[in-house]
């Protein structure tokens, strides 16, 4: 009986590595993981070479944390089509990955090129391995060529199912030095001396005589935990879908903090301390939390939030977007209380009323009831929220981070309003690629609530009749809304132009919508926070 050729076990093992449930292939990429980190090849590294996984490879990107937590450099590698060759390049704290050759997630091009020494630790992506560590790649050679003239130790990981008895090879194969299974390190194998594949036919220098890794203190609890929580978020980055527990977890600690503090109300207002009070609670039910959970999730997270402010070219489209939130949010105001509710002061969450009667007390409603809900609340519900669903889908990470926003009013009549509100802000941040411009958007429409929303009601009494001012906020909603949506247009058009990045995820399928949503808040802590708000929002409607 013939043995299989390379091509027929690559499309058998795709097959059986696609067989394995998500579940289960997280908990032996979390071993896998611990395995590598436990180990004096990962404590001894000079310098850690990683890779992006594609779709249903082993997942070891959280190691990069650990990593940069100890000072180990951490580089990721380029492919040059032209040559089939790997160049390594150091991924500083600032840079990110961004889709490459293959698809494959890449470092930046200007990134500081990896000069590997012996202590550098390369681990190796792969179909399978055996337990000579040979290598069943996916056919092009490129690691082959680069680990010709590597210095440093390798390792291949693979499931032990996926475990092959021999490899088929040919003269430019090389070899892993450690192979790494969920079970740990297999024997170090023989070292073969094999010659460098194509388009390089020079032979390389014989590698050091390999080495089993030796025993290495265990893993301390935190270094577990945080190599768990981390796969929690890196181990669905293949098929693009992020769990959504901990930003949600962030979210549910916001509705718990506003609701705490409708109890000490009563006792700001009497003591006369309303605005300092209003102040301290903004900090901390969503700047504080906010800060915290950015410091928590690193730089990973911190260079996803669209810190950059905006361009010249998108006030335009802020002037479009701030007529819509102003004439859609008294539109759907009207619809789902009335026209009588155009009457009604403004409040912040129902529960303080902002008094602007002198030009101090003006000056710090603006701080209380302007300024710090529109950073605090587009710090949470817009730049972390959407950073961290975006894999998902834009339209994903809008939808969800508009309706969690509206939640956090606590109101039936008002959830209408604030969706909208979310709608708009979070597609401004898409199309803008800066946070500061819906937090200045939100700025503007927190002000008009304050100081703007008398001279609308004037215009409604002197019009004489609803049909004349329901008419003129419908005509100017959409009105803006056209001209809005040809100003994101040509926004588009210049970044295709410049070929600059959007940064905004890829589209997705519409038919992947649904799935893709309910992955976004399939989660305990979604069901929590929808009954906190259910019971908040029955209450206040008595």
């Amino acid at each position: 009986m013939e043995k299989p050729t390379k091509a027929e076990l690559r499309a058998i093992l795709k097959k059986k590595r696609t067989a394995i449930p998500q579940d289960k292939k997280k908990a032996l990429d979390r071993a896998i993981a611990e395995h590598i980190a436990a180990s004096a090849l990962f404590r001894n590294a000079s310098m850690l070479l990683l890779y992006a996984p594609m779709e249903g490879e082993i997942n070891l990107l959280p190691l990069a944390r650990l990593a940069r937590e100890r000072g180990i450099p951490i580089a990721f590698p380029r492919s040059h089509k032209e040559d089939f060759t790997l160049t390594f390049h150091i991924l500083t704290a600032d840079a990110r990955l961004s889709q490459g050759a293959y698809g494959i997630a890449e470092p930046p091009a200007d990134a500081p090129v990896c000069v590997p020494d012996e202590r550098a630790l390369c681990l190796l992506p792969g179909l399978s391995f055996d337990k000579n560590g040979e290598r069943l790649g996916y056919g092009k050679g490129y690691y082959d060529r680069f680990l010709a003239t590597f210095p440093g130790e390798t390792v291949g990981a693979v499931y032990s199912a996926l475990m092959l008895r021999e490899v088929p090879t040919d003269k430019y194969d090389i070899a892993a030095r450690h192979v790494l299974t969920e079970r740990g390190f297999l024997p170090a194998p023989p070292t073969v001396e094999k010659s460098a594949p194509a388009p390089d036919e020079r032979n390389p220098e014989p590698p050091a005589e390999a080495v089993t890794a030796p025993p290495a203190p265990p893993l301390s609890k935190r270094e577990k935990a945080r190599l768990w929580w981390t796969h929690a978020w890196q181990s669905e980055r293949a098929e693009g879908i992020r769990t959504p527990h901990l930003p949600l977890g962030l979210v549910l600690v916001t509705y718990l903090l506003l609701l705490l503090s409708r109890l000490i109300d009563a006792r700001l207002l009497s003591r006369g301390g309303e605005y300092v009070g209003v102040i301290l609670l903004q900090v901390l039910i969503f700047v504080l939390p906010g800060v915290l959970y950015c410091k928590w999730r690193g730089e990973d997270l911190t260079s996803r939030l669209r810190l950059r402010p905006p361009r010249p070219n998108h006030i335009f489209l802020l002037l479009c977007v701030l007529v819509m939130m102003i004439t859609g949010g008294l539109l759907c105001s009207i619809l789902s209380g009335g026209i009588k509710s155009l009457g009604t002061g403004f409040t912040l969450y129902d529960t303080f009323t902002a008094h602007t009667g002198t030009l101090w007390s003006a000056l710090y409603a603006l701080l209380a009831y302007a300024a710090l809900p529109a950073l605090g609340e587009e710090l949470i519900y817009r730049a972390i929220l959407c950073a961290e669903t975006e894999s998902n889908g834009a339209g994903v990470s809008i939808v969800v981070s508009a309706t969690l926003f509206a939640m956090l009013h606590f109101s039936f009549p008002h959830f209408l309003t604030y969706f909208l509100l979310g709608l708009l802000l979070a597609t401004c941040l898409y199309a803008t690629q800066s946070f500061w411009a819906p937090f200045l958007l939100h700025l503007l429409y927190n002000v008009f609530c304050l100081f703007g929303r008398p001279f609308l009601s004037a215009f409604y009494v002197n019009a004489g009749s609803h049909e004349i001012y329901l008419f003129c906020l419908i005509t100017l909603f959409l009105l803006f809304s056209a001209l809005a949506a040809g100003e994101a247009r040509k926004i588009y058009h210049l970044y295709a132009v410049r070929n600059r990045n959007s940064a905004a995820p890829q589209p997705r399928p519409i038919k992947q919508y649904p799935r893709a949503l309910l992955r976004s808040v399939l989660s305990p802590v979604t069901a929590a926070c929808v009954v906190i708000w259910l019971i908040s929002a029955i209450i206040n409607l008595f």
